[in-house]
């Protein structure tokens, strides 16, 4: 009897120590064994260069992607400028936006929005976050950003707006930062079943179920807000309809990796 016991709190221990040794498994020693995490990795690097060649973010900014080994984990650089981003500086977070396996470097304040959505939406496996200025006057006027053409199909009826002053507490007035869970959580559910969502005042955010597919969504929503403020100032604009944007969002998302070659070899080239 005390030895099944004894063996029973060994086999416990044993598990403990082996999901300790799992969770503190570094970054780079994750990579080192799962070729998925690696490719997963060296990708989100290569699309934070992209997202500044494309002016999708500035100094500001940033993109993750769902750890391809562990659904409940995600990676985002530290807090640093997008075009520097090595894989290196690559980080992992819970879907709480906590930093783990020790890392205790400087992380984005905002991670809560990429934790927010991630975690509400297992669809999404990759989130982004920037502050191009074509897209702002849509979320400050409340006019919707609608697609005007088969690249934004992926808008559908329209971009759902975030008014942060709705879900601030204690106090309405805050920085604008998406700062804590419980705002990641509002933006996720203003957010609904979309792809892309404004922010009054800050930027947008967007998802996909891919690094490749969220990039190209973020830099046509960008190259839309363009065109239909254009559009807007001659007459009357002819958006898509729900029907149109279903059917183009469909055969054009199945063409996306010939941007990302052009946008791979713009940022590769030294």
């Amino acid at each position: 009897m005390k030895n099944i016991k004894f063996r029973k709190a060994f086999l416990s221990i044993s598990l403990l120590v082996v999901s300790i040794s799992i969770e503190a498994a570094s970054v780079q020693e994750q990579m080192a064994e799962f070729p998925a995490v690696k490719a997963a990795v060296e990708e989100l690097v290569l699309a934070n260069h992209i997202l500044y060649d494309q002016n999708a973010v500035d100094g500001y900014g940033h993109i993750s992607i769902r750890n391809p080994n562990n659904s409940n984990t995600f990676f985002l650089a530290r807090s640093l400028a997008p075009s520097v981003v090595t894989v290196d500086d690559i980080m992992e977070f819970d879907m709480n936006g906590k930093a783990l396996n020790g890392d205790t470097r400087t992380a984005y304040g905002e991670r809560f929005i990429h934790s927010g959505i991630l975690r509400n939406r297992p669809d999404i496996n990759s989130v982004i976050h920037g502050h191009a200025a074509s897209i702002l006057p849509y979320g400050l006027t409340g006019t919707t950003l609608k697609p005007v053409y088969h690249m934004s199909a992926f808008l559908g009826e329209g971009a759902p707006i975030f008014e942060i002053r709705n879900f601030a507490k204690p106090s309405p007035d805050t920085d604008m930062f998406i700062s804590n869970n419980d705002l990641g959580d509002a933006l996720s559910k203003i957010m609904g079943l979309q792809y892309f969502v404004l922010m009054r005042g800050h930027g947008y955010a967007a998802g996909a179920d891919s690094i490749k597919k969220v990039v190209f969504r973020s830099i046509y929503a960008i190259q839309n807000a363009s065109i239909q403020s254009e559009a807007m100032k001659m007459g009357v604009v002819q958006y898509l309809t729900p029907g149109e944007a279903s059917a183009s969002q469909e055969t054009i998302e199945k063409t996306i990796g010939r941007p990302w070659q052009l946008w791979s070899e713009r940022v590769k080239k030294p």
